[in-house]
């Protein structure tokens, strides 16, 4: 903070409003919407006031209104409020009750001193600031019905503006039966505050995110939109809020918790990395930093929203307007419910926007995502592993295509699917996609498994039928009965391990469903009739029993149809190259691959961490430490620190390394990984020539 800070000033509410005279009280855009409500905030205000007046105390202590001091010319300034906007707006509507009722009771006089003093800037040169408070762009048309005193055309009566406005008048005039006007007025000034002005020369942004620590805890895109704006004078504010940030809103949403996870992927789509979680809003400063430069304030709005625009093709549109070519794509990627691929699909958008991609490649590309997430999620692989994983495809995917994009297919196949062929990112194929399904429990995973059952029955079908009202339904009931233990010749348990099969599990609506519960097979081959017109169903109803060796012979069908529907994303080997690299050091023992095309290091299961003393001296190692325990992916029994799974450290820039980054995270501190890092021979990278040529 500059050396010209005021200090804070103790003064009476109508004093203050009374000695900013040609001043207006900015509420800017980038604040938090009002949101005092009329039972709980405004009712303690009003109670704190009608303590006053009564007695049971001389003054009472309202808060603190901290402003930015800007001069706008010789006679007028803005106080841009950074805290104190919610007791700032209540004050002023309650001003404003009290001149209805004033004017209810004809004191013109009265109306005329307190629009002069309190209300507005009678001899302001400029007359936009001729009232004394301009609230948030999304409560002024109720608050300028109000001032205009046109209440009775207010449409939006749900507006906390409008509601807290009645519930004032309310009490107002039942403290007027017994109190004047000047008795409250006094009492009000009773109510005091502290104001601590700033200058332009102070850091209000740093003030504001001090500030707001200590209360709610503001979110990551709070705080963005707090940053790209407040320094920009109040016109400019709310020209970009308007055009932007609010088509930002309009495109997704105003959720601020949802605004935080598009940043994090808009930030992971510019760093092709992904930012843990309580990084975003640093992450987003230093790249705000890095580019504004060059691309501006205006452009780095316009590339948010143009980002926006494709979040919002991927995840919000309306089906009916994606393009034809797109619509199975999107369509089924959306099933999945997953906002992991994000940043991998925001980029592509990117390049189908400039016209580098054709509309069939980019559905092949989210169809290859499609078939991965599928495939994963049919096998029940955990997702943790994966939650890192696209932001870096990305990169890979761009620096391989190096401005080609003919084989953007291939090259998405070999940094997704080929790279993680033996870790925990990997791509189940034909065979071990086979293995984890035939015996499974496919009832617990119904929504996935819903989109391959629905994808079968409309694929190759000239006249597909709706399929909303039918269910995942099972053809051996779920509770056994004599009839089908006898019937499949069966103990309970062995029935059990048969019920949830994917064989014994096909669609049907509930209605049938339910005539069928545990009936023996020809009843409910009966009642599956209803559904004959459906392919999936034909081969079921051909069968005069079904018993354990139909659930074999029909699980073994279906599988091959998965492999069908969504093929394994086969690439060749020889597009990756890689070498083994270890770390023996401070007792402990990692190892892991570093490939060579781009430098990225794969730390793999197994591999041990280093505890380390003074690990506050370094927050951003403690925090991706923290967030990979809390994803499953490091493992943590007070004892030892070991990777659950493997784990993929991304270079930053072409030509560079993630071995440091790796070696870092493993050992804790900051390490030059060249050093830390051996060969197969036990030589550091840094001795070996032909891996070190391969960076220079």
């Amino acid at each position: 903070m500059s050396s010209n800070f005021q200090p804070p000033m103790r003064t009476g509410l109508l004093d203050f409003l009374k000695n900013s005279s040609g001043c207006q009280f900015v509420i800017p855009v980038y604040q938090r919407n009002y949101t005092w409500t009329a039972g709980k905030e405004v009712k303690q205000f009003l109670d704190d006031l009608k303590s006053v007046l009564e007695g049971e105390y001389t003054n009472h202590f309202l808060g603190i209104i901290i402003y930015l001091d800007t001069p706008i010319d010789f006679s007028s300034r803005e106080f841009s409020v950074i805290d104190g906007q919610q007791r700032l707006t209540t004050i002023f509507l309650l001003l404003y009750a009290i001149r209805t009722l004033m004017k209810e009771q004809n004191e013109i006089d009265a109306i005329k001193s307190l629009d002069g003093q309190y209300l507005t800037n009678p001899f302001a040169t400029n007359k936009k600031i001729k009232y004394k408070l301009k609230p948030l762009v999304s409560d002024d048309d109720v608050y300028q019905y109000i001032i205009n005193e046109n209440v009775d055309k207010i449409q939006n009566t749900e507006s906390k503006i409008y509601k807290n406005y009645q519930y004032i008048l309310k009490f107002m005039r039942e403290q007027n039966k017994n109190y004047s006007f000047n008795e409250i007025l006094l009492a009000l000034n009773d109510l005091y505050i502290v104001c601590i002005p700033l200058s332009e020369n102070d850091n209000a942004q740093k003030i504001f995110e001090s500030i707001n620590a200590t209360g709610v805890k503001l979110t990551a895109s709070d705080l963005i939109r707090n940053f790209v704006l407040m320094d920009l004078d109040s016109e400019t504010q709310e020209k970009y809020y308007k055009e932007d940030w609010m088509e930002i809103e309009k495109l997704l949403t105003n959720d601020s918790k949802k605004l935080e996870a598009f940043f994090r992927f808009y930030l992971a789509v510019k760093n092709k990395a992904l930012p843990n979680k309580n990084a975003v809003y640093r992450e987003f400063v230093k790249w705000y930093k890095e580019n504004v430069k060059h691309l501006g304030i205006e452009g780095i709005f316009k590339d948010i929203v143009k980002y926006a625009e494709y979040y919002y093709e991927i995840y919000y549109k309306d089906l009916s307007k994606i393009d034809i070519n797109l619509l199975p794509a999107v369509k089924e990627f959306r099933r999945i419910l997953s906002d992991m691929p994000a940043p991998l699909l925001m980029g592509f958008y990117e390049l189908y926007s400039n016209n580098l991609i054709s509309t069939e490649q980019l559905s092949d590309l989210i169809f290859v995502v499609n078939n991965y997430l599928i495939r994963r999620a049919l096998c029940d692989i955990d997702t943790s592993s994966i939650t890192r994983v696209f932001a870096p495809v990305l990169k890979d995917v761009l620096e391989d295509c190096n401005g080609n994009y003919d084989h953007i297919i291939d090259m998405l196949k070999k940094n997704l699917v080929f790279k993680n062929i033996n870790n925990s990112m990997y791509t189940p194929d034909d065979q071990q996609l086979s293995d984890s399904i035939v015996n499974a429990n496919m009832y617990k995973i119904k929504s996935t498994l819903r989109i391959f059952l629905d994808k079968l029955e409309h694929h190759n079908n000239p006249a597909p039928v709706d399929l909303t009202e039918l269910s995942i339904e099972h053809l051996i009931p779920q509770t056994p009965s004599n009839e089908w233990l006898e019937e499949l010749g069966v103990n309970e348990d062995e029935y059990q391990k048969n019920v949830n099969r994917l064989g014994n599990l096909t669609l049907a609506t509930k209605v049938d469903n339910s005539k069928m519960q545990n009936k023996v097979w020809t009843y409910k081959n009966a009642i599956l009739s209803n559904t004959s017109h459906l392919t999936i169903n034909q081969k079921i109803l051909e069968k005069d029993t079904w018993d354990i060796d139909a659930i074999n012979e029909r699980t073994k069908d279906l599988i091959s149809e998965i492999n069908i529907l969504f093929p394994y994303p086969e690439t060749s080997s020889k597009m990756i190259r890689k070498v083994e690299i270890f770390i023996n050091s401070n007792d402990i023992n990692a190892s892991g691959y570093l490939y060579l095309d781009n430098g990225d290091v794969e730390i793999l299961e197994g591999s041990q961490l280093y505890r380390f003393e003074n690990a506050e001296n370094y927050s951003d190692i403690e925090d991706e430490r923290k967030e990979l325990i809390d994803e499953g992916i490091i493992f943590d029994d007070v004892k030892n620190l070991v990777f659950k799974k493997s784990y993929m450290v991304n270079s930053k820039t072409k030509n560079k390394t993630a071995l440091s980054a790796a070696a870092s995270l493993i050992l804790h501190g900051s390490r030059n990984g060249w050093n830390y890092w051996v060969d197969s021979e036990g030589r550091p990278l840094s001795g070996n020539k032909d891996i070190a040529n391969n960076f220079n």
